[in-house]
């Protein structure tokens, strides 16, 4: 998934259906711009940020997980 922050946005209305029927898009529209087989425009995008009220660079960063640590410690300790 290219976008998690506007998957998860997008989640909070409710269905991937019911957020691209408000856009006045199809879910298959949605869906192959979601998972990057298409692109979305700066017009979509724009809408998009405008309709889900989140700022438009937040909703389409890039994951961008922490580096993985070279050490041979336990990366999780229990409690």
């Amino acid at each position: 998934m290219l976008f998690p922050n506007l998957v998860w946005a997008i989640s909070q209305l409710g269905t991937r259906y019911r957020f691209a029927s408000g856009l006045g898009v199809s879910e298959s529209w949605l869906s192959h711009r979601l998972t990057g087989r298409l692109k979305f425009s700066t017009e979509d995008r724009e809408r998009i940020a405008n309709t889900l009220g989140y700022p438009c660079d937040w909703l389409f960063a890039k994951p961008s997980p922490p580096v993985r640590p070279q050490t041979t410690e336990p990366v999780c300790m229990e409690a």
